[in-house]
Protein backbone atom coordinates (compact mmCIF):
# COMPACT_ATOMS: atom_id res chain seq x y z
CA UNK A 1 0.00 0.00 0.00
CA UNK A 2 1.19 3.45 -0.98
CA UNK A 3 0.88 6.78 0.79
CA UNK A 4 1.64 9.36 -1.71
CA UNK A 5 2.17 13.59 -1.45
CA UNK A 6 0.81 15.75 -3.79
CA UNK A 7 1.78 19.25 -3.67
CA UNK A 8 -0.70 20.85 -5.83
CA UNK A 9 -2.04 24.39 -7.68
CA UNK A 10 -5.08 25.27 -8.88
CA UNK A 11 -4.33 24.44 -12.58
CA UNK A 12 -2.25 21.53 -11.46
CA UNK A 13 -4.87 19.32 -9.73
CA UNK A 14 -7.09 18.10 -12.86
CA UNK A 15 -3.08 16.50 -14.19
CA UNK A 16 -2.32 15.40 -11.01
CA UNK A 17 -5.88 13.61 -10.33
CA UNK A 18 -6.14 11.63 -13.69
CA UNK A 19 -2.66 10.35 -13.24
CA UNK A 20 -2.84 9.16 -9.84
CA UNK A 21 -6.15 7.73 -10.90
CA UNK A 22 -4.57 5.93 -13.23
CA UNK A 23 -1.33 4.79 -11.02
CA UNK A 24 -4.29 3.57 -8.56
CA UNK A 25 -5.11 0.95 -11.03
CA UNK A 26 -1.42 -0.44 -11.31
CA UNK A 27 -0.60 -0.25 -7.34
CA UNK A 28 -2.54 0.01 -4.00
CA UNK A 29 -2.96 3.44 -2.93
CA UNK A 30 -4.10 3.79 1.41
CA UNK A 31 -3.32 7.89 1.46
CA UNK A 32 -3.09 10.96 -0.81
CA UNK A 33 -2.01 14.17 0.76
CA UNK A 34 -2.49 17.41 -1.06
CA UNK A 35 -0.09 19.88 0.12
CA UNK A 36 -0.35 23.86 -1.13
CA UNK A 37 2.76 25.77 -0.39
CA UNK A 38 1.37 29.15 0.73
CA UNK A 39 3.75 32.25 0.00
CA UNK A 40 4.69 34.36 2.77
CA UNK A 41 4.33 38.35 1.97
CA UNK A 42 8.09 38.63 2.31
CA UNK A 43 8.51 36.29 -0.08
CA UNK A 44 6.50 37.87 -2.62
CA UNK A 45 8.26 41.28 -2.10
CA UNK A 46 5.19 42.89 -1.42
CA UNK A 47 6.51 47.05 -1.30
CA UNK A 48 4.70 50.36 -1.47
CA UNK A 49 5.58 52.97 -4.01
CA UNK A 50 8.26 54.10 -1.63
CA UNK A 51 9.60 50.36 -1.46
CA UNK A 52 8.69 49.82 2.02
CA UNK A 53 6.29 46.93 2.58
CA UNK A 54 3.26 48.02 4.61
CA UNK A 55 0.61 46.50 7.20
CA UNK A 56 -1.98 47.32 5.14
CA UNK A 57 -0.34 45.64 1.87
CA UNK A 58 0.54 42.97 3.54
CA UNK A 59 -3.03 42.20 5.30
CA UNK A 60 -4.02 42.77 1.44
CA UNK A 61 -1.45 39.96 0.20
CA UNK A 62 -2.01 37.53 3.13
CA UNK A 63 -5.97 37.94 1.93
CA UNK A 64 -5.02 36.74 -1.39
CA UNK A 65 -2.88 34.07 -0.71
CA UNK A 66 -5.74 32.42 2.18
CA UNK A 67 -8.22 32.47 -0.71
CA UNK A 68 -5.69 31.04 -3.51
CA UNK A 69 -5.47 28.76 -0.79
CA UNK A 70 -8.99 28.07 -0.28
CA UNK A 71 -9.42 27.41 -3.96
CA UNK A 72 -6.69 25.02 -4.12
CA UNK A 73 -8.01 23.20 -1.66
CA UNK A 74 -11.36 23.16 -2.99
CA UNK A 75 -10.30 21.99 -6.19
CA UNK A 76 -8.31 18.88 -4.56
CA UNK A 77 -10.91 17.91 -2.48
CA UNK A 78 -13.41 17.94 -4.97
CA UNK A 79 -10.96 15.68 -7.45
CA UNK A 80 -10.59 13.04 -4.16
CA UNK A 81 -13.85 11.14 -5.09
CA UNK A 82 -12.11 9.07 -7.91
CA UNK A 83 -9.93 7.83 -4.93
CA UNK A 84 -12.78 5.81 -2.80
CA UNK A 85 -10.28 3.52 -1.10
CA UNK A 86 -7.87 5.78 0.17
CA UNK A 87 -7.77 8.28 2.80
CA UNK A 88 -7.73 11.72 1.34
CA UNK A 89 -5.85 14.38 3.34
CA UNK A 90 -5.26 18.00 3.23
CA UNK A 91 -1.72 20.65 4.40
CA UNK A 92 -0.57 23.57 4.12
CA UNK A 93 3.27 24.77 4.63
CA UNK A 94 4.67 28.46 4.13
CA UNK A 95 7.69 29.05 2.56
CA UNK A 96 9.01 30.57 5.32
CA UNK A 97 9.00 27.28 6.89
CA UNK A 98 9.17 25.00 4.03
CA UNK A 99 11.26 21.73 3.91
CA UNK A 100 9.30 19.57 1.56
CA UNK A 101 11.71 17.08 1.37
CA UNK A 102 11.96 16.55 4.97
CA UNK A 103 8.48 16.14 4.86
CA UNK A 104 8.09 14.03 2.00
CA UNK A 105 10.26 11.43 2.99
CA UNK A 106 6.81 10.15 5.07
CA UNK A 107 5.18 9.33 2.09
CA UNK A 108 6.06 6.47 -0.53
CA UNK A 109 6.22 9.07 -3.60
CA UNK A 110 5.22 12.06 -4.79
CA UNK A 111 3.09 13.20 -7.26
CA UNK A 112 3.50 16.73 -8.63
CA UNK A 113 2.47 18.41 -11.77
CA UNK A 114 5.83 19.44 -14.22
CA UNK A 115 6.63 23.15 -14.46
CA UNK A 116 5.17 25.39 -16.75
CA UNK A 117 4.91 29.02 -17.86
CA UNK A 118 1.91 29.89 -15.66
CA UNK A 119 2.79 31.64 -12.62
CA UNK A 120 1.17 29.46 -10.09
CA UNK A 121 3.00 25.90 -11.52
CA UNK A 122 5.33 24.33 -8.84
CA UNK A 123 8.87 25.54 -9.09
CA UNK A 124 11.82 23.74 -10.26
CA UNK A 125 12.87 24.50 -6.90
CA UNK A 126 10.17 22.57 -4.87
CA UNK A 127 10.69 19.44 -7.71
CA UNK A 128 14.17 19.89 -7.06
CA UNK A 129 13.81 19.99 -3.15
CA UNK A 130 11.66 16.50 -3.42
CA UNK A 131 13.89 14.99 -5.64
CA UNK A 132 17.17 15.41 -3.97
CA UNK A 133 16.13 15.67 -0.36
CA UNK A 134 13.21 13.33 0.16
CA UNK A 135 14.89 10.02 -0.38
CA UNK A 136 11.69 9.32 -2.63
CA UNK A 137 10.77 9.11 -5.70
CA UNK A 138 8.96 11.24 -8.66
CA UNK A 139 6.10 11.00 -10.57
CA UNK A 140 5.80 14.24 -12.50
CA UNK A 141 2.06 14.79 -14.46
CA UNK A 142 1.69 16.50 -17.65
CA UNK A 143 -0.12 19.41 -18.13
CA UNK A 144 -2.49 17.72 -20.29
CA UNK A 145 -4.22 15.12 -17.81
CA UNK A 146 -3.18 11.57 -19.66
CA UNK A 147 -5.62 9.04 -21.04
CA UNK A 148 -3.40 6.41 -19.63
CA UNK A 149 -0.58 6.00 -17.30
CA UNK A 150 1.97 2.57 -17.24
CA UNK A 151 0.79 0.98 -20.70
CA UNK A 152 3.34 1.65 -22.86
CA UNK A 153 6.52 2.77 -20.60
CA UNK A 154 10.27 3.99 -22.05
CA UNK A 155 13.37 3.85 -19.77
CA UNK A 156 15.67 6.10 -20.48
CA UNK A 157 18.48 3.95 -19.87
CA UNK A 158 21.97 5.86 -19.62
CA UNK A 159 24.00 3.44 -17.17
CA UNK A 160 24.00 5.27 -14.18
CA UNK A 161 23.19 5.07 -10.75
CA UNK A 162 20.36 7.38 -10.41
CA UNK A 163 18.67 5.34 -13.81
CA UNK A 164 18.87 2.24 -11.84
CA UNK A 165 18.00 3.54 -8.90
CA UNK A 166 14.47 4.73 -11.11
CA UNK A 167 14.13 1.18 -12.33
CA UNK A 168 13.87 -0.30 -9.25
CA UNK A 169 11.15 2.36 -8.29
CA UNK A 170 9.43 1.29 -11.24
CA UNK A 171 9.14 -2.02 -10.61
CA UNK A 172 5.48 -2.23 -9.85
CA UNK A 173 4.46 -0.64 -13.05
CA UNK A 174 7.08 -2.50 -15.22
CA UNK A 175 5.03 -5.77 -14.28
CA UNK A 176 1.70 -4.35 -15.30
CA UNK A 177 2.35 -3.42 -18.42
CA UNK A 178 1.83 -3.86 -22.05
CA UNK A 179 5.14 -2.74 -23.44
CA UNK A 180 8.54 -1.82 -22.12
CA UNK A 181 11.20 0.08 -24.56
CA UNK A 182 14.60 0.30 -22.92
CA UNK A 183 15.95 3.57 -24.89
CA UNK A 184 19.77 3.99 -25.07
CA UNK A 185 20.67 7.36 -26.74
CA UNK A 186 24.54 7.19 -28.17
CA UNK A 187 25.11 11.17 -26.22
CA UNK A 188 23.18 10.20 -23.58
CA UNK A 189 25.42 7.53 -21.67
CA UNK A 190 27.34 7.69 -18.62
CA UNK A 191 30.10 5.21 -17.98
CA UNK A 192 27.98 1.87 -16.72
CA UNK A 193 26.04 -1.07 -18.33
CA UNK A 194 24.35 -0.48 -21.38
CA UNK A 195 21.03 -1.11 -22.55
CA UNK A 196 21.61 -4.80 -23.10
CA UNK A 197 22.90 -5.61 -19.92
CA UNK A 198 19.90 -3.56 -18.03
CA UNK A 199 16.99 -6.17 -20.41
CA UNK A 200 19.29 -8.88 -19.25
CA UNK A 201 18.72 -7.51 -15.45
CA UNK A 202 14.89 -7.18 -16.09
CA UNK A 203 14.37 -10.44 -18.01
CA UNK A 204 15.80 -12.08 -15.10
CA UNK A 205 12.89 -10.64 -12.95
CA UNK A 206 10.13 -11.18 -15.27
CA UNK A 207 10.01 -8.28 -17.77
CA UNK A 208 10.76 -8.66 -21.58
CA UNK A 209 11.92 -5.19 -22.71
CA UNK A 210 12.21 -4.00 -26.22
CA UNK A 211 15.70 -2.50 -26.60
CA UNK A 212 16.25 0.20 -28.89
CA UNK A 213 19.60 2.17 -29.19
CA UNK A 214 19.46 5.67 -31.77
CA UNK A 215 21.95 8.17 -32.41
CA UNK A 216 21.20 11.62 -30.92
CA UNK A 217 21.96 12.97 -34.83
CA UNK A 218 22.24 16.48 -33.50
CA UNK A 219 19.58 16.36 -31.12
CA UNK A 220 20.56 17.17 -27.16
CA UNK A 221 20.08 13.64 -25.06
CA UNK A 222 16.51 15.15 -23.82
CA UNK A 223 15.09 16.10 -26.90
CA UNK A 224 15.91 12.49 -28.19
CA UNK A 225 14.68 11.10 -25.74
CA UNK A 226 10.95 12.65 -25.71
CA UNK A 227 10.90 12.40 -29.77
CA UNK A 228 11.20 8.73 -29.10
CA UNK A 229 9.01 8.21 -26.62
CA UNK A 230 6.52 10.24 -28.61
CA UNK A 231 7.05 7.69 -31.51
CA UNK A 232 6.08 4.53 -29.30
CA UNK A 233 3.04 6.85 -27.69
CA UNK A 234 4.56 5.72 -24.36
CA UNK A 235 3.05 7.23 -21.24
CA UNK A 236 5.41 6.51 -18.94
CA UNK A 237 9.13 7.70 -19.14
CA UNK A 238 11.04 6.05 -16.25
CA UNK A 239 14.52 8.41 -15.81
CA UNK A 240 17.02 9.06 -13.28
CA UNK A 241 17.40 12.49 -12.30
CA UNK A 242 20.45 14.69 -12.70
CA UNK A 243 23.32 11.98 -13.69
CA UNK A 244 24.76 15.30 -14.74
CA UNK A 245 25.43 18.10 -12.05
CA UNK A 246 22.34 20.04 -11.47
CA UNK A 247 24.79 22.95 -11.54
CA UNK A 248 26.31 21.77 -14.92
CA UNK A 249 22.72 21.48 -16.20
CA UNK A 250 21.44 25.00 -15.13
CA UNK A 251 23.93 26.45 -16.46
CA UNK A 252 24.04 25.00 -19.70
CA UNK A 253 20.88 22.80 -19.92
CA UNK A 254 20.64 18.68 -19.84
CA UNK A 255 18.54 15.79 -20.17
CA UNK A 256 16.69 16.21 -16.51
CA UNK A 257 16.10 19.76 -17.50
CA UNK A 258 14.47 19.13 -20.83
CA UNK A 259 11.89 16.36 -19.60
CA UNK A 260 10.94 18.55 -16.92
CA UNK A 261 10.25 21.39 -19.11
CA UNK A 262 8.65 19.63 -21.71
CA UNK A 263 7.58 16.11 -21.05
CA UNK A 264 3.55 15.14 -22.52
CA UNK A 265 3.86 12.16 -20.68
CA UNK A 266 3.99 11.28 -17.19
CA UNK A 267 7.52 10.85 -15.61
CA UNK A 268 8.88 8.49 -12.79
CA UNK A 269 12.14 10.04 -11.64
CA UNK A 270 14.47 9.43 -8.76
CA UNK A 271 17.97 10.64 -7.72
Amino acid sequence: MYAILAPVTETGVPSISAMLQHVAMRIEVSVIEGLHVRAEPSVMLAADETGAATPALIRNLENEEATRSQRVRDAFEGSMGAFPNAECRWAELRTADLDIGAYARLFDLVALSRPAQASDSPSMGLIEAALFDSGRYLLVAPPTPPTSVGDRIMIAWNGGAETARSLACARPFLHNCKEVTLLEVDNGMTPGPDAESAARYLRATGVNPNVLKVKAAGRPAGAAILEEASKLNCDLLVKGGYTRSRLRQTIFGGPTIHILQYAEMSVLMSR
